[in-house]
């Protein structure tokens, strides 16, 4: 099973792109539980790309996501400046910060979660989560 999207990205639509993300993985037979978690990863990847790639104006995204009897694979791909993973830091507990947050919370949710920098423009991040576990 598979959905592909291709919109213009702004701060309005991110709410309606999670909450399309979160359908396909519901009606797909995804627990709700871990499509909620999935739901916040969502929000949280096209905040980033909003807020730092496209430094708070529109800008396109494409989001391709795909469910097998194994994983959820979901891939967001923007055109905007790219993101340098290796300058993020881990969250600090001891700080209370507003912001921050969420690669942590996305790193804590996902299994995998790579970057792909190799596109001429803009970045693509691939985030899996595995349905079954071995052994």
């Amino acid at each position: 099973m598979t959905l592909n999207l291709k919109e213009k990205l702004n701060v309005s639509k991110i709410s309606e792109l999670r909450a399309r993300l979160k359908d396909f993985l519901i009606s797909n037979g995804i627990d709700n539980e871990i499509a909620d978690d999935i739901e916040l990863v969502i929000s949280e990847m096209l905040t980033n790309v909003y807020k730092h790639s496209y430094k708070g104006s529109e800008g396109d995204v494409i989001i391709n996501a795909h469910i097998d009897d194994e994983k959820i694979y979901i891939s967001i791909r923007d055109f905007g400046e790219k993101f340098a993973p290796t300058e993020v830091r881990e969250p600090n507990p001891e700080v209370l910060a507003d912001h921050g947050y969420g690669l942590y919370v996305a790193s804590q949710i996902m299994d995998k979660i790579e970057y792909i920098l190799s596109h001429k423009l803009g970045t693509e991040v691939i985030l899996t989560k595995y349905l079954r576990k071995n052994g």
